[in-house]
Order: structure tokens, then sequence, then C-alpha cells
């Protein structure tokens, strides 16, 4: 261990650097959670407040009390490095010091990691001299005492990462036992395993209750790498289990952070939204700017989160985001990475254009700020699996439209769909089917058939908007996975003889006779473009051609389709 206090009239430092035998990407999970790691310091709750900037962005006041003291802060945004680096600095308006400033840096040593924990303040007078260097040092031995904790959890001596509060409001209350044998029956009848459902109620029962309310389900897909979409469906289920409650809230689209709640769709309005902490307005965008979260049922689990806050800015908040940085006016600085090679995207809350950087692995990153004002860059990752789940992804699945029908928008209410993959089926021949075999016979096939292709739509991650009469529209937030489903289907329709055609664009989600549907060219092309099909093949635009097998045969054409201003170039696989 290396072990260095420096002091001088102007700056009060401390640092100190461990060993860890723990890779930093492990650690850096554990440390970049500003929120919990300031929780288990023992930090008192702050009320955080945002006042928006002439220049763009916004400026973040907080209030915190410390015994007899409530100090009043200016907080600069935190700077950081994926995997790297974080640090913040503070401006006090009253208390002992004037600046205080702390920060982690992790270097990769073998195995292992290098960690070096530093603290500087600023003091103000005598009083303030003393204070400081208990302020520094304090936070730098706390922070090596939270690693030395993340790191026992990591290596499995430790059953929590936060043992400091898990002696207190992380210990659950006993659980209803009828609920919890009620859930159980309910998602095993189902049709999960025993360990699925073994594993989602010893969530429920055993975390922590931020861990618990409003929780994203692809997020908790990953962490227990699982199908994202089926814990989604696990969730789903459990709220019909009474396990789980559903709501729904907005994303900001620039640093992903999550607005209140609202326990239904039609609660949702199509006005803008504004985050306070980006200082713009957005949305809201039903495939992007509105997911789906899930918390706890009171029944089974008295939990509640969000009642105190500790930290707002730290890099757990913007996973996306692998390198925050503000640079100084008419000032330029050149930051080391450890980045894997690929495509990053570098924007700014105070400039309304991005642009996307091609780096290669381990290179610098070079911002400059010719602005007479400190700008603030974010790095993301485009590579990055957002982990929530849009309403759109949600709202597209078979389970949700059959068990959860009721939950539509506002009657005259629409919301923005950016992309959506629409696909139309019609059968071949059903007024001759009718004619000959006669109604109920014809019926019955009518019915076997939508039965299997909601099973073919469902098993590819979509789900029937609505029938018309023989007709089917089906839609899918992955136009991918759409043209999967069609292959499918006309591999396995025989004898029945199906019109298919997909079109993938933006459309307006809104509510039509009591349900979910969509509306808007994107839908129009896709009725039209199946009218082009002949019967056992599939019709589909230029754009969704790069989906097919190559194997599959295929023949171009082009058609002068209703609503447009020119032929299309339209692709026939198979047939």
């Amino acid at each position: 261990m290396r072990r260095l206090y420096r002091y001088n009239a102007a700056v009060i430092r401390a640092e100190k650097t461990l060993l860890f035998s723990i890779p930093r990407e492990a650690l850096w999970e554990l440390l970049s959670d500003t929120e919990r790691l300031n929780r288990e310091l023992k930090l008192p709750s702050v009320v955080f407040t945002f006042t928006p900037r002439p220049e763009g962005g916004s400026s973040l006041r907080g209030q915190a009390t410390f015994g007899p003291i409530t100090l009043r802060y200016v907080e600069e945004p935190y700077r950081w490095v994926k995997p790297s680096l974080w640090w913040v600095q503070r401006f006090p308006e009253n208390g002992p010091v004037s600046v205080y400033r702390v920060g982690v840096q992790l270097e990769t040593e073998g195995a292992g990691t290098r960690l070096t924990a530093w603290s500087e303040a600023e003091p103000r007078g005598v009083a303030g001299r003393f204070l400081a260097q208990r302020i520094v040092q304090s936070s730098v031995n706390g922070l090596l005492r939270a690693c030395t904790s993340f790191v026992a959890f990591l290596e499995g001596r430790q059953v929590t990462p936060y043992p400091i509060h898990a002696h207190s409001s992380l210990t659950p209350r006993a659980p209803d036992g009828v609920a919890m044998q009620r859930t159980r029956a309910r998602l095993e009848q189902a049709g999960f395993t025993g360990e699925q459902v073994a594993r989602l109620i010893a969530f429920l029962l055993l975390s922590p209750p931020e861990d618990v309310v409003d929780f994203r389900p692809y997020a908790l897909a990953d962490r227990w790498r699982l199908d994202r979409t089926e814990v989604l469906k696990l969730c789903l289920q459990a709220v019909r289990a009474g396990a789980l409650e559903l709501h729904w809230r907005l994303l900001c689209p620039a640093c992903r952070g999550a607005g209140p709640s609202v326990e239904t769709l039609d609660a949702l309005t199509p006005d803008k939204a504004h985050c306070a902490s980006c200082n713009i307005s957005f949305g809201p965008a039903f495939d992007q700017d509105v997911e789906v979260c899930f918390s706890v049922a009171p029944a089974l689990r008295k939990a509640e989160a969000g009642v105190s806050t500790y930290c707002i800015g730290g890099p757990h908040r913007m996973r996306h985001v692998v390198m925050q940085w503000q640079v100084l006016a008419n000032t330029s600085e050149t930051l080391a990475t450890s980045l894997p090679s690929g495509t990053y995207r570098l924007r700014s809350p105070q400039i309304s254009e991005t642009q996307e950087l091609g780096l290669v692995q381990n290179a610098p990153v070079v911002l400059e700020n010719t602005a007479s004002y400190p700008v603030l860059f974010r790095l993301e990752n485009l590579g990055w699996r957002e982990d929530a789940a849009t309403a759109a992804q949600v709202t597209a699945l078979s389970e949700f439209r059959k068990h959860f029908g009721s939950e539509v928008l506002a009657p005259g209410q629409e919301l923005v769909v950016r992309q959506v993959t629409i696909l139309f089926t019609d059968l071949k021949g059903s007024t001759q089917m009718y004619a000959t075999h006669g109604d109920a016979p014809s019926y019955a096939t009518v019915r076997t058939h939508f039965e299997q292709l909601s099973k073919i739509l469902e098993a590819h991650g979509g789900g029937i908007v609505k029938t018309i009469g023989d007709s089917v529209m089906a839609a899918f937030t992955d136009p991918e996975r759409a043209v999967q489903a069609a292959l499918t289907i006309q591999r396995e329709a025989a004898p029945l003889i199906v019109k298919l055609g997909l079109c993938s664009g933006p459309a307006l989600a809104v509510t039509a006779n009591g349900q979910l549907d969509y509306f808007g060219q994107t839908v129009n092309l896709a009725s039209r473009i199946q009218g082009q099909s002949h019967g056992c093949d599939i019709v589909l635009p230029d754009e969704l051609r790069r989906f097919v097998p190559d194997a599959l045969p295929r023949e171009r054409f082009t058609a002068m389709l209703k609503g447009t201003d020119a032929p299309l170039i339209l692709w026939r696989i198979g047939g």
C-alpha cells in the first residue's frame, strides 16, 4: 500500500493506493454506482435542484445536513472515463472548505487492479484547514473501505457489497406466505420452470428495496444472463399473478434518465417532456422515450425506494456513456482511454449537433472547446445494448395484447413510433373455401390458422395487432425477426395459401376500437405490398432484403403503389 498526504496553504490532499485481485471492469461496476456508494459511506442524503443555463444544460445545486451544519453547494458534472477513473468537484457556499474534490483511478495490474483513491479540499480559514484535513482523509479511507467490501463480495466471501446498509433497511419484512404460494403456482401454470419462478421470487424477497421498485426487466435478464424476452414475459405473468405491478415512465433520449412512473398508458400525454438535468424537451416517442418497469406488489412485500437520494450525477446513471468530461472555455484536453475499437457518438447537452467517431482500441480522445463557457462532452457507446424495454417492444408481444388488452392510450392521443415493422397476411382462396366447405368448417380452419400465426409471431417477438376477415396485421420492433417470422409462416402454412407482405418505418400508435393500433404510411404500404403477393411467397421492400438468407430464390420488381410518388423496388421471396 502506498500512502500520501500532502498539505499546503491552498490545497489539502489525501491519496492512497491499494492492489486488488479483481479485474477493474468488475470493480468499476460497483464503484461507479455513486448513489449506493455514498449511502454505504453513511453520507447524508441530498436535496438536488437544477437551474437551466443560458448556454444550454443545467447547473446542479445540492443541500445536505452534516450534524449542525446544512451545507449548500454547486456540483460540477462528474467526469469519468470508463472503466479507468471518475472524479467530481463541488463548490460549497458555506462550511469549512470552499472547494472539494474526490475521485478514483483504476489501472490494470496483471489480472487485478491498482486502485487509487484521492480527495482534495481548499479550506476557509484556520478552522477550515483542520477540518479539511479530516474531510479528505475520511473520504479516501471510506472509498478504500468500500472497495475492500466490494472485492469481498466479488470473491464470494460476502453476501452483499453493501454490508453497512444491509444491517438496516435492506432486510425485508416477512412476505405473505399465501401470496407467495399463489404466485409460484400461477407462474408454473403459465409454463415457466420451477427454477425461473424460484429465481424471481428470491429476487423480489431478498433484494434491496431500490432493486425491486421500478426495475427494468431487460437489466434483470442481463444480470441473470437469460433471454430478455423470456424475462419480460415472466414479469408480465407475475403481474397477472399479483406479485408485480406494471408501470410506464419517460426516458430522456440524451442521458436516458427516467422520469416519474405512471400506472397506465392512458396517463401518458403527447406533450413534450423535459429533462431538468440536460435541460432539453423531447418526445415522447413510443419506441424510444417510453419504457415499461415493474415493482414488487405490496401483497408480496412492502418495499419503498427513492425516499432518500445520495447522488444523481455518477457514471452508473448513464451506462451508455463511456466518457463524460467538462472542458473549460477556450481549452482542449486529451484523455487516455482503454476503449475497444468501434464507432462512438460524441454529443453535448449544450450543442444540438452530434458527431460519430471511429476509434481504434486505446486511442486517446481530444476534446476541444472553442466556446466562451465550459462545455460538457459525452461519448456514447453505440454498441451498448439498451436495457430499457420500450412501450413499442412490450405492446407488440402477444402476451401483452392477450392479457393486458385494457392498457391503451387515451382517446384521441397519438404517440410517434420512429421505427416499426408491419406484417400483413391474407388467405388466398378463402371465399372459395367457405363456398365449398361451408361456414362452420371454414371458420374453424381460419381460427386454427390464426392460432398458428399467433404462436409463430410470438416466437419471433411480434404480436397480432388485429384481424380483418381472413387477414392479420402484426407488428415487430425488430425487422430481422419480422422477416424470419414471415419465412416461418410460409414454411408452415400448407395446405393453406398465404399472401404476405412487410414494410418498416415510422408510424403512429393510437387507440382504435378499444385496442392499441398503428396508423400511417408504413401501415398503408405494408398492406399494399401484401397485395403484390401471389401466395406462398413474401413481398418486401429493398431495405428489408438484407435479412433474407442468400440461398432463397428471389425476384426483383417495381410497383407503383397508391400513396407513393414513384415506383417502389420490391422483392418477391419464394413462391
